[in-house]
């Protein structure tokens, strides 16, 4: 099985009857024939206000199930949890906070079958905290006062993420002791990821917007991946 991800940074909307980067996720279910969508709003605290919202997108866009999975749901089972994840065709991952969503998706075991669904091909996506999670490492302002930290992720990819990157260029001081190769992506932009070779997919919202890769033997000199197509290396 394909092993696919796609990672945003903000600007993905669900309200809007299409949307270029939703599109692009949706294209990337094989088997189109029953559809199932998990939606994951672990990072903003499990709030219920978007769950109409996605439910609604996904179900006038040919998935026969959409499922918010509220994970600080003490009643619901591991059995539960863990049959609701592996049953997806597309797991998507809101954005919050990044540290809250990681402790909540280890309390919950949920982190080892997100892990068993990428590997079996299960599309796996989100933005800001909701893409951070997926990678080795994540930026986010989720510290003591909204101070920015640097946390472990499910590394799916071996790269640091900084999402909403044309306002959050702190990032390019604070990586420089993490001695690890990042990617920015900014806002109306997602790197999308399939068995090992990466895509940009812009929503055309705002042309002056991107991604990048951030070497850390170059100091994390910004090279434009829309521009100049690098050979990323990623777990296969």
């Amino acid at each position: 099985m394909k092993k696919k991800l796609v990672l945003g940074s903000g600007g993905i909307f669900f309200e809007n009857e299409e949307d270029p980067i939703l599109n692009h996720i949706i294209s990337l279910v094989e088997d189109k024939t029953d559809m199932k969508w998990v939606f994951l709003p672990t990072a903003c605290h499990d709030s219920r206000d978007d769950e109409q919202t996605v439910r609604k997108y996904a179900l006038n866009h040919g998935f026969k199930q959409c499922v918010s999975l509220y994970l600080t749901d003490e009643t619901l089972t591991d059995e539960y949890i863990k049959e609701t994840i592996l049953s997806a065709s597309v797991i998507y991952a809101d954005g919050g906070n990044l540290k809250f969503l990681l402790e909540t998706w280890r309390k919950r075991n949920a982190d080892v079958y997100l892990k068993q669904a990428y590997e079996n091909g299960v599309v796996i996506a989100g933005q800001s905290s909701g893409a951070m999670c997926w990678c080795k490492r994540g930026y986010d302002n989720c510290g003591l006062d909204g101070r920015y930290m640097f946390l472990d992720g499910l590394d799916l990819v071996p790269y640091i993420l900084c999402p909403h990157f044309e306002d959050w260029q702190c990032f390019l001081e604070d990586v420089k002791m993490q001695e690890l190769d990042g990617l920015g992506v900014d806002n109306d932009i997602v790197i999308s990821v399939v068995d090992g070779e990466y895509t940009v997919v812009d929503s055309g919202r705002n042309p002056r917007h991107t991604a990048y890769y951030l070497p850390a033997a170059k100091e994390y000199k910004p090279i434009d991946l829309q521009k100049e197509h690098i050979k990323l290396k990623f777990y296969v």
